[in-house]
């Protein structure tokens, strides 16, 4: 009893002052960066080779010291392909070869000291576009999701063509309501609006996840959706709806092993529900969290979503054997499972990390 007692008081202990280190001082840092300092996080700025007469501009955050995997280069040639200019940010310093591979594929390259994370770059981007450009739409991406080639360029389209105020491909409802920020667009009355200009002018970049999604991803929505006159989300549970509504009642049972370890239901549970309550029942599950974790593998499915998490393993959400398995359900043509479930394999689980990481996983820091 005391043994257990002691180790409660400890593990608390210990979260407390991961939290302290890695977030609270870090907030302190990077304000009294701000205050006292008028250092930039952009480190070079580069003329890329791909303009074109759009007034269209996707900003592309990337974190890929090591070089450029499939599924940037995918992203980039399916932008290009539809002459969106690219303004790409890189967080890490880039050799001669990455530089020139970037400069052929972007209109613009800032390079910068991965302050803030994506959201600090997104935020250098913002203001880059908003001194320099015109733009009737921007894109926001980063490199957080796989895409896959099958169906991108129908995606980035509906972005770029949007005459809604926001597009995203996802919105996520857990704890509050927000636009997810890996993938969505703005149109250009919402981009020089003073509530998005505002926000972006006074975001403090802080090297931490918590802030990052709270100050960050949930600020921006917090800003622009009331302003918005529309919001288009491309794939959503009711959209999911009618495709599961068309499945025979044992279909939709398999459909139990999509969903990640967290949601995902008791056989016997759901096997005493009739077919619409089993449908419906099964776009809750979706609507509860992040819906490109949670509804991963039906949007791929039954509405061809060209974009899949990279954290699924890492986050627990899958093992890699359920990860292969609903993969090559939903996605046969494609010939990236290999790279992916060794990418998956090789960063690991939060489970897998030393014990003052998993802390710090634990705080949602990792």
């Amino acid at each position: 009893m005391i043994y257990k007692a002691v180790s409660r008081i400890a593990i608390r202990s210990l979260r407390r002052l991961v939290r302290f280190l890695h977030h609270d001082l870090k907030v302190f840092i990077a304000w009294s960066e701000r205050r006292f300092s008028t250092k930039s996080s952009i480190t070079a700025y580069h003329v890329g080779e791909k303009k074109t007469a759009e007034d269209v501009y996707a900003i592309y955050l990337m974190w890929q010291p090591t070089g450029f995997p499939w599924y940037v280069k995918n992203t980039l040639s399916a932008l290009n392909d539809l002459g969106i200019n690219v303004i790409a940010v890189v967080n890490h310093p880039l050799n001669g070869e990455q530089l020139s591979e970037l400069r052929r594929q972007c209109a613009h390259l800032l390079i910068r000291d991965n302050a803030g994370f994506d959201m600090g770059g997104y935020r250098d981007a913002t203001l880059f576009i908003r001194e320099t450009l015109k733009p009737s739409r921007v894109c926001y991406l980063n490199d957080s999701v796989y895409c896959f080639r099958e169906g991108l360029i129908d995606l980035f389209k509906k972005l770029a063509n949007s005459t809604a105020d926001i597009a995203a491909p996802f919105e996520n409802y857990e704890y509050s309501y927000h636009i997810q920020s890996f993938c969505f667009s703005v149109s250009g009355q919402i981009f020089s609006s003073e509530e998005f200009q505002t926000f972006w002018q006074n975001y403090l970049p802080v090297n931490s996840r918590i802030w990052a999604i709270d100050k960050g991803e949930k600020g921006l929505s917090n800003a622009i959706v009331p302003i918005a006159e529309s919001v288009d989300v491309f794939y959503t549970p009711d959209h999911l709806r009618r495709f599961l509504l068309d499945l025979p009642l044992d279909e939709l049972l398999r459909l139990n092993q999509y969903f990640p370890r967290l949601v995902r239901r008791e056989e016997g549970e759901l096997r005493n529900l009739s077919k619409s309550q089993l449908v419906t029942e099964l776009c809750r599950l979706v609507a509860i969290r992040s819906q490109i974790h949670t509804g991963a593998f039906l949007y791929q499915r039954f509405m061809g979503c060209p974009m899949m998490k990279r954290d699924l393993y890492y986050r627990l959400q899958f093992s890699v054997e359920e990860i292969e398995k609903n993969l090559r359900e939903v996605r046969a043509n494609d010939d990236h499972f290999g790279d992916i479930l060794a990418d998956m394999q090789n960063k690991g689980t939060g489970r897998d990390l030393s014990y003052w990481n998993m802390a710090k996983f634990a705080e949602g820091l990792l």
